[in-house]
């Protein structure tokens, strides 16, 4: 499809679907003390009435928009463009707003109205592919659990996570951690994960894991550059703590590479399911941020083989599923895990929690 200019809307249009949600996304972002983006998020829902072609593509998008996370497709094909230097206009504003220096809202939106006329085709391509985030933060959950699960019963971890991205969240062994007062990995790591942490304390009890892989529809290859640029992308402009701590994530994995199959988390979970689990060992399947974007069949698929595969469990061969995710209506994310051991499963919301783990309201276990 090609980009053509648009002459600026002479009418106040009925906002469409696509610019409810863009002040939706923009109030969450607000809530969240992200006013960059919120104000993106702003000026784009204002300056869409006269930018026909994205405006049509994302009001007749033929599924759920913020499940789909259209609007941070959008916001990180702008993102890419700003850091690409292809847009002046772009990268001045998003230069200023990262130095603190938030641009006028005129400005803005001047910037974003060309942006989305003129560079139609490449933010297209950016929104007709799948959000590609890989916070390696939100592995902070995941290390809080493994402590507490030890704090119980010490065993070896075999780790399977869903939706890996590049697999930076399977290198959780060589991050340092910060989970409140209790530590974990090395202390030198180039990669430090230290969330705020709010309610009870986490033991300080080791934990080991002994094997890990992923499975991702797309992978990203950690030794393409387009494709570490486009994590980049997906990082919220400004936050150099996230980008820096990306850089370091992308790198440790360079030398040590973790393992993603290629395949959906609905026929890839039941074969790993399916192989033996050693004596002694706990096997965990970790996801975060991404049963939103299964179909409906496939998280039926993904639970049922867990609840199969948990009819199997023991006492020393447990089976724990951890997921960071929304609630369903999207008011707030939950670390969430079930555990089988034999018995009927237990179910526990241990955290409430920030989308990219920035901090953790932690219950715990109990």
């Amino acid at each position: 499809m090609s980009s053509l200019a648009a002459p600026f809307a002479d009418h106040v249009a009925k906002p469409g679907r696509a610019e409810q949600q863009l002040l939706v996304e923009a109030e969450k972002a607000r809530s969240f003390g992200k006013l960059m983006v919120a104000s993106v998020f702003e000026s784009v829902a204002r300056v869409l009435p006269d930018t026909p072609v994205m405006r049509d593509q994302m009001d007749q998008w033929p599924d759920d928009m913020a499940g789909a996370g259209v609007i941070f497709r959008l916001n990180a094909g702008l993102h890419a463009l700003a850091r690409s230097g292809r847009d002046p206009a772009l990268q001045r504003i998003y230069g200023a707003a990262a130095k603190g220096d938030m641009p006028a809202p005129h400005v803005i939106d001047l910037a974003l109205r060309d942006a989305l006329n003129h560079r139609a085709q490449d933010l297209l391509e950016w929104m007709a592919r799948p959000t590609q985030t890989n916070e390696v933060a939100r592995v902070a959950g995941l290390a809080g659990v493994l402590m507490e699960l030890n704090a119980r019963l010490a065993l070896p971890v075999e780790l399977l996570e869903l939706g890996a991205s590049a697999g930076l969240n399977l290198n959780l062994p060589h991050y340092r951690c910060h989970i409140g007062a209790a530590r974990c990995g090395p202390d030198g790591s180039p990669v430090q994960i230290a969330p705020r942490w709010i309610g009870r304390a986490v033991p300080q009890v080791p934990f080991a894991i002994a094997r890990s892989i992923g499975v991702d529809p797309n992978p990203l290859d950690i030794g393409n550059a387009q494709d570490c640029e486009r994590l980049h992308a997906y990082i919220w402009p400004g936050e150099r703590e996230r980008s820096a701590r990306l850089a370091a994530a992308l790198e440790l994995a360079r030398r040590l590479p973790p393992r993603v199959d290629r395949g959906t988390a609905s026929e890839w979970l039941p074969r790993q399911l399916a192989r033996v689990q050693p004596p002694q060992t706990r096997r965990v399947v970790f996801h975060s941020m991404v049963v939103q974007y299964m179909s409906a069949q496939e998280r039926q698929k993904v639970d049922a083989a867990l609840c199969d595969a948990g009819q199997r469990a023991t006492p020393d061969q447990p089976l724990v599923r951890v997921g960071l995710e929304w609630t369903a209506d999207r008011s707030q994310v939950e670390l969430h895990v079930t555990q089988w051991s034999g018995g009927d499963p237990e179910d526990r919301v241990v955290a409430r929690c920030h989308p990219y783990g920035e901090w953790f309201d932690w219950v715990g276990l109990v």
